[in-house]
C-alpha cells in the first residue's frame, strides 16, 4: 500500500493535474458467462495494485478515489464470498470508493489527464468525457502523463526486482524440468504442458504465450504440434509471471538427443559468445544500440569464418548483412509486461523525434537509448536459417556481394538458436536475474536426465 501511494504522489507531482487511471474489462469468450483469462492493465496495477476487472481510479490532491463494479445479488452463489468494495478500497489505501455509475460525473468534474487501455470500448467512452482522443497503441493519452509514467516505470524499485527474482526462480524450475524430460519420441505439446504445470506449482502463470518448438527459425512459434526427433533442437522461450504482474523472459535451445551435432555446437557457441559479450556491455550510460552492435559483431565474425558472409565485420554491420541470419534486435525493456511499456509504441525506447532505421534487421531494434541504473532489459541474440529470408529477392539483390546465399542454402533445415537472459542495470555493472544453465556442457548433461513429460504427467 505504501509503495503504491508513493508512486501516485510522485505521478501527481510530475503532471500537476488530476489523473484518471483505467483498468481493463473482462472479454467474453463465447457465452457471456465464459470469459477470456483476465489480465489487469499494467499501469493501473503499477499505481493501485488493484486487479479487479472494470476498476478505475481518480488521483487528485485530495487523495485516491476507487471506482468498482457493484457485486450482483447472486455473486456469492456462483463465485463464493467476495470482499465488499469498501474492504477492497481500504486494503488498497483508497480514501473513497464509488460504484462505476459515479465515474462519469467525477471525471467531467475533475477534468483529469488519462491514458488509453487495451479496451477500445472503454477508450471511446472516456474519450468523450475528457474530450481527448484515446486509442491503444496510437493515441496514448496526454503527453505529460505518458512521459511521467514511462520515466517511472522504466526504473525498477526493490519490490519490483524481488517479484521478478521470484518469477525467475519459478521459471528456472520449469526450464530444468523440461530440459530433463526431453527425449526422442516425446512431443512438443507434452513439454509445453510440463513447463506450464511446473510454473503453476510454484505459484506462477505465464507472462506471454510460450514458444516451444523444434522450428526455432520461426521467431514467435506458438504451435506445439511436432513429435520430438533426434537430430533437431528444441527452442523454449517462456517466462513465469507472479500475482503482482511482474515476470521474466528466458530462452534456451538444446538438442533433443542431448548432444549437439558439430554444426549445432559451432552455432550455439557463437550465439552464447555474442550474448555474454552483450551482457558485459550493459553498463550505465552505454547506448543499447552499442550493446546490440557488440552481439552483432561477434556473430558477424563467426558468420564470416563459416563462409556465410563475403565481407568483413565492419561492412557487414554497416549494411546489416548479418541480419540475414540474425534479423531481430538484441532485446527490450522488461517488467510488468514482457515487452514492457510497448503499449506506448517507441516512446519508451527511442529518443523523441528519432525513428527506426529502414534497413532490414536494424528496423527491428526495440531499444535505442543510453542504459540507466534501475532498468531491466533482455539480452537475446540468435542465429536462424529462415527460408523466406534466404529466398527474399530484394535482400538477395541488395546483399548479393556480401552474403554467400549458395552456402546459406546448405544450412536449410537447421532451425534456430536463441539464448536469452534478463539483466538489471546497476551502477556497479550488469546483474543477471535469470539463472537457467546455458553452458553447452551443462545443457547436454541436463537434457534427458529426468523422467519424461509423459511419465511425470501421465
Amino acid at each position: 500500500m505504501e509503495v503504491h501511494a508513493s508512486r501516485r504522489q510522485r505521478l501527481l507531482e510530475h503532471v500537476g493535474r488530476p489523473v484518471l487511471l483505467l483498468g481493463n474489462t473482462e472479454l467474453t469468450r463465447n457465452l457471456p458467462m465464459n470469459k477470456l483469462p483476465f489480465r489487469q492493465d499494467s499501469t493501473f496495477l503499477y499505481y493501485t495494485g488493484c486487479s479487479r476487472p472494470e476498476a478505475a481510479a481518480l488521483l487528485t490532491d485530495d487523495g485516491f478515489e476507487l471506482f468498482l463494479p457493484e457485486l450482483g445479488p447472486n455473486d456469492a452463489l456462483w463465485h463464493g464470498p467476495t470482499p465488499s468494495n469498501e474492504v477492497i478500497a481500504a486494503r488498497l489505501g483508497a480514501q473513497r470508493v464509488h460504484g462505476l455509475g459515479a465515474l462519469e460525473e467525477r471525471v467531467r468534474e475533475a477534468r483529469p489527464l488519462t491514458l488509453a487501455v487495451a479496451d477500445e470500448v472503454r477508450n471511446r467512452t472516456v474519450s468523450a468525457w475528457v474530450d481527448q482522443p484515446l486509442s491503444f497503441g496510437e493515441h496514448h493519452g496526454h503527453e505529460a502523463l505518458v512521459d511521467a509514467v514511462i520515466a517511472m516505470r522504466r526504473v525498477k524499485g526493490p519490490e519490483e526486482l524481488e517479484a521478478m527474482t521470484r518469477a525467475a526462480r519459478a521459471t528456472e524450475h520449469a526450464f530444468r524440468a523440461v530440459m530433463a524430460a526431453t527425449r526422442d519420441g516425446s512431443h512438443e505439446q507434452s513439454l509445453t504442458a510440463l513447463f506450464h504445470g511446473v510454473l503453476a506449482l510454484h505459484g506462477h502463470t505465464t507472462g506471454y504465450d510460450t514458444i516451444l518448438s523444434q522450428s526455432g527459425e520461426v521467431l514467435h512459434n506458438h504451435r506445439h504440434d511436432q513429435p520430438l526427433e533426434d537430430g533437431r533442437m528444441v527452442l523454449l522461450d517462456g517466462g513465469g509471471e507472479g500475482a503482482e504482474g511482474y515476470g521474466v523472459d528466458i530462452t534456451r535451445t538444446w538438442p533433443v538427443s542431448g548432444r549437439f551435432q558439430p554444426r549445432q555446437r559451432a552455432a550455439y557457441d557463437a550465439v552464447l559468445a555474442a550474448q555474454l559479450a552483450a551482457i558485459d556491455a550493459c553498463t550505465v550510460g552505454t547506448g543499447y544500440r552499442e550493446v546490440h552492435d557488440v552481439a552483432c559483431r561477434v556473430l558477424a565474425q563467426w558468420l564470416a569464418d563459416e563462409g556465410l558472409l563475403k565481407v568483413g565485420v565492419d561492412e557487414a554491420i554497416e549494411r546489416q548483412a548479418h541480419a540475414i541470419f540474425y534479423p531481430h534486435g538484441t532485446g527490450h525493456h522488461l517488467g510488468l509486461d514482457v515487452h514492457d511499456l510497448e503499449n506506448f509504441g517507441d516512446l519508451p525506447s527511442y529518443p523523441k523525434g528519432q525513428g527506426r532505421s529502414e534497413l532490414f534487421g536494424a528496423s527491428y531494434l526495440r531499444l535505442d537509448l543510453p542504459l540507466e541504473a534501475g532498468w531491466v532489459v533482455t539480452i537475446e541474440p540468435g542465429f536462424y536459417v529462415v527460408p523466406a529470408i534466404l529466398r527474399d529477392s530484394a535482400l538477395r539483390e541488395r546483399l548479393h556481394d556480401a552474403v554467400d546465399f549458395d552456402a546459406a542454402e546448405g544450412w536449410l533445415g537447421f532451425g534456430g538458436i536463441r539464448i536469452e537472459d534478463d539483466v538489471h542495470i546497476t551502477s556497479s555493472g550488469p546483474e543477471v536475474l535469470t539463472g537457467v544453465p546455458k553452458a553447452p556442457d551443462a545443457v547436454e548433461a541436463m537434457v534427458g536426465s529426468g523422467p519424461s513429460a509423459e511419465e511425470r504427467l501421465g
